[in-house]
């Protein structure tokens, strides 16, 4: 995952040092760093139905888990840019730009298959892989181009970018990389697609131009995806055609075929900031609104967003009401079947279900 599109609060404080934290709106419409999660030393950054990942942001160590809690792996030495499964977690992807590592001499990328460690170093200050099935299969951006390799063979599209944003749909599916060129007051962003259902990506595409932001989050079954900073929108990715406003503002989202999440994170003076939470169909205009004052990620199952709300799992329809559970946690990752990870004040993950019958969405 990239940081900055999930835990985006949490990743913002603690890892600031991560070029592309999520973007979080003060009072005054400026963009500023997130507020603080409820248990500052865990997070839990990437997750399918096989495993997830953690990163001890106090001892930087990251370790990989069966979906039973197993421990499978454990990785220190390295400050992480990005991190992405591969085709099963906690097999995973870890990027190590020199921007975040200051002692190497060059950008790695370190693959964890098991018990088995990988490394490949490239020349770039900095290198995130958004997506890989292994360490001859992978694409990535390294500042100023979007590269792949197709099984050991690299190719990449025309340099020149201002910055860059991938993010995969929540069936592991596709990949969309957003780009931005032009002058830094007035970038303009643009995204390409990539099919990396298989062990190999297939070329990219030109899906959207002159968007409002970069992509934070698609769903290619329902051909819909959305944007993240000011003026987030969601728009067809066929042809490009916006389909609706999302607000002034957003910091990440999620998405399922039916629903879009969306965050807004807000610096206030009190101790706990405030999060602005949108569910919003994919298809009308039927938008449920609630605000909290807890961050730690989003999700979205069916017609049900899934969200914390005072350190508790809350989900909500587009036409419904907050629901609060009694699980407790900092953090969350919502698959599309429903299946739940949160991760509990004590460092712990548990596994839960999303349930939704018409306007009534809860977390069981």
């Amino acid at each position: 995952m990239k940081i900055r599109t999930r835990l985006a609060a949490a990743a913002c404080l603690l890892l600031p040092v991560l070029a592309g934290c999520a973007a979080t709106e003060s009072p005054g419409g400026r963009a500023s760093a997130g507020p603080p999660p409820a248990d500052p030393t865990t997070l839990l950054v990437e997750a399918d139905a096989h495993g997830y990942i953690t990163f001890d942001t106090e001892r930087e160590v990251l370790q990989g888990f069966r979906s039973d809690g197993t421990h499978v792996w454990k990785h220190s030495g390295h400050f992480p840019s990005d991190i992405q499964c591969l085709t099963r977690c906690p097999d995973a992807v870890i990027s190590a730009a020199v921007t975040e590592n200051p002692k190497q001499k060059k950008s790695a990328a370190i693959w964890k298959q098991g018990i088995r460690t990988s490394v490949k170093e490239f020349e770039a200050a900095r290198l995130d892989v958004h997506w890989s099935s292994g360490p001859d299969d992978w694409v990535a951006t390294d500042g100023e181009r979007v590269t792949w390799s197709v099984g050991g063979k690299e190719q990449s599209l025309p340099g020149g970018l201002k910055d860059a944003m991938g993010v995969q749909s929540a069936d592991g599916g596709s990949l969309a990389v957003s780009v931005a060129t032009g002058s830094d007051a007035a970038p303009r962003w643009s995204a390409y697609l990539f099919d990396v259902g298989g062990r190999h990506a297939g070329p990219p595409r030109l899906v959207a131009d002159h968007l409002p932001g970069a992509l934070g989050c698609l769903d290619r079954a329902g051909d819909r995806a959305a944007t993240i900073g000011e003026r987030p929108a969601l728009f067809t990715l066929a042809t490009g055609r916006n389909v609706r406003e999302l607000g002034d503002f957003s910091s990440e989202c999620a998405m399922s075929r039916t629903t879009t999440v969306v965050g807004t994170y807000a610096v206030g003076k009190s101790e706990q900031d405030a999060q602005a939470v949108r569910v919003a169909a994919n298809t009308g205009d039927r938008t449920a609104k609630a605000v909290t004052s807890s961050g730690g990620g989003l999700g979205a199952s069916g017609d049900c967003g899934v969200f914390l709300s005072e350190g508790r799992i809350s989900a909500m329809s587009p036409t419904g009401q907050p629901s609060s559970s009694e699980i407790r946690a900092t953090a969350l990752r919502v698959l599309p079947d429903g299946l739940t990870y949160a991760l509990g004040p004590d460092g712990k993950v548990t596994r839960h279900r999303v349930a939704g019958t018409g306007s009534a969405c809860a977390v069981t």
